[in-house]
């Protein structure tokens, strides 16, 4: 298919929603979960597997029909919000990993504005900017989580991952709707959707069974190599390749938060970009440095709050429902065609 302006080809997609889902693990499972990590929280990963894939479909069926939200024109600026806090949540995490792990001389204000105003940048770009850059992002992960596995592998004890459920069901399932709730590859998805040059179902789907499957194996590595004590460490997966060593060469932590580091500001600029162009009037760059003053904004009032993590679970899981499948399955039931919509299909 021939390139057009402000459109990206489907890998792309695929590449931003693998990355995005990534990030929100490399930050910080360990908070993300109720209860310190247990092995069982890999079996909590492939139900949230399953529950994203069925939570996915209104939103899929959106973009078959032609009845995506985010058209509504008072739905929009309400997914702008959304988007808005995920971004806010997402800068807030790696400012708070930044300030207490890699510089606790420094403070986490200064990380959310850097973060802040580079994902602004290339949010101004516009999508072809950002979808370039998520394959090198894409690329470096790749060679990261490969250089993790082979330094790691004489390491790895499968005794380690024994015993293998210490939670009790409701804890599971609970840990497994939490970390699918995580999950902004749904949400993304609608905006995304009508600035894909193709069929963007495939890559969707695509992207959440890849991303679920890297984690897992990334935690399987985890309980391999660290056992018990991975439950110990604020941040597993850092300790993870901080345990990765190449002869001489023991920085391989380094490739750890560089990737990081390109995958923060590779979804904050995202989330500025689906934020912007979820509300129709204003001009667009107008619209992005709104989205990224407020994003701002709200992740530095959400560092100033104690137990950031849990206080937020129960509003992400509200919230992720609410936008994820409540308002798509209203969407499908009552919105109806755009006429452009339907004479393009039969075109």
């Amino acid at each position: 298919m021939k390139a057009q302006k402000n459109k990206i080809a489907p890998v792309s997609v695929l590449y931003l929603l693998y990355i995005s889902r990534i990030v929100v693990t490399l930050t910080y499972i360990q908070s993300v979960t109720t209860n310190l990590m247990n092995p069982d929280i890999m079996i909590s990963m492939v139900i949230a597997m399953g529950l994203t894939i069925v939570f996915a479909l209104p939103v899929i069926y959106c973009s078959k029909k032609h009845k995506n939200p985010v058209d509504v024109v008072w739905l929009g600026p309400f997914y702008s919000l959304y988007l808005i806090f995920a971004a806010a949540l997402s800068i807030s995490r790696f400012s708070y990993f930044a300030s207490t792990t890699l510089n606790p001389d420094s403070q986490a204000l200064l990380f959310v504005l850097v973060i802040g105003i580079c994902a602004l940048y290339a949010a101004l770009l516009g999508i072809e900017g950002i979808a370039r850059f998520s394959s090198f992002c894409f690329l470096m992960l790749v060679i990261a989580i490969a250089t993790v596995f082979l330094c790691n592998i004489k390491n790895y004890n499968e005794i380690n991952l024994y015993p293998l459920i210490t939670n009790k069901t409701d804890r599971i399932f609970y840990n497994s709707l939490t970390l699918a709730s995580n999950s902004m590859e749904i949400v993304l998805f609608l905006p995304l959707s009508k600035r894909v040059n193709g069929y963007a179902v495939r890559p969707l789907i695509r992207a959440v069974t890849l991303s679920y499957l890297t984690i897992i194996v990334l935690l399987l590595f985890v309980f391999g190599v660290m056992g018990d004590s991975a439950g110990i460490h604020s941040f597993p997966l850092y300790a993870l390749f901080q345990l990765a060593k190449v002869r001489s060469f023991e920085k391989i932590d380094a490739l750890h938060i560089s990737f990081w580091i390109f995958g923060i500001f590779l979804k904050s600029a995202i989330l500025f970009y689906c934020a912007s162009i979820c509300i129709k009037p204003f001009r667009q760059k107008n619209k992005c440095i709104a989205c990224a003053a407020a994003a701002v904004i709200a992740a530095l009032l959400l560092n100033e709050k104690n137990g950031l993590n849990t206080m937020t679970a129960p509003v992400q899981i509200s919230l992720f429902i609410l936008f994820a499948v409540v308002i798509p399955v209203l969407t499908l039931i009552f919105k109806k065609r755009n006429r452009g919509d339907e004479l393009i299909e039969k075109f």
